[in-house]
Order: C-alpha cells, then sequence, then structure tokens
C-alpha cells in the first residue's frame, strides 16, 4: 500500500511541475540582434519585445540557419525563460 501512496504522490508532483516546462510562443519581427546571432529581440505586431538567447546546440533553427537570424527577419520562436529552443524563420512576404 506505501509503495502505491508512492506513485500517486510521484504523478501528482509530476503533474503539478509540468505547468512549468511548458514553452512560451512569440511571432514577430526581429527588431535587435546581437552577441554574433546569440540572442535576438523580437518584436510583436502589439509592439510586445521579447529578447531571447540562442544556443548552437539546444535551439532549433527551421527555414534557415543562424545567420538569417538578423533585424527585419519574421520569426516564430518557442522559448522558455530566455532561451529559445526553437526558430522558424519565415521566408514570404
Amino acid at each position: 500500500m506505501k509503495g502505491l501512496w508512492n506513485l500517486v504522490l510521484a504523478v501528482l508532483l509530476g503533474v503539478s511541475f509540468a505547468g512549468s516546462a511548458l514553452a512560451d510562443e512569440v511571432r514577430g519581427t526581429i527588431s535587435a540582434a546581437g552577441e554574433g546571432g546569440r540572442e535576438i529581440t523580437v518584436k510583436t505586431k502589439d509592439g510586445k519585445e521579447v529578447k531571447v538567447k540562442v544556443s548552437g546546440s539546444r535551439t532549433a533553427i527551421d527555414g534557415g540557419s543562424r545567420d538569417d537570424l538578423k533585424e527585419g527577419a519574421r520569426v516564430s520562436v518557442e522559448y522558455s525563460g530566455d532561451a529559445a529552443s526553437k526558430i522558424s524563420i519565415s521566408k514570404g512576404k
């Protein structure tokens, strides 16, 4: 019976912390790029700005490369805290 309670407690704790591990997402235009492409600021249509760090090993980049992360580029960024986990670069207008 003790093992069952430990399992239930572990599941409940896991579920309660799962929400904090979920990534946020922002879509917009890069308004600033710095540190050799290691940091970008994304500005949304409503004027909100989000600054994120770009890691060579932990950030997946779709639709281009770190060289394409320049001011004016349209992007969608999944991030947690200040770290980008995925960046999708839009090529169209």
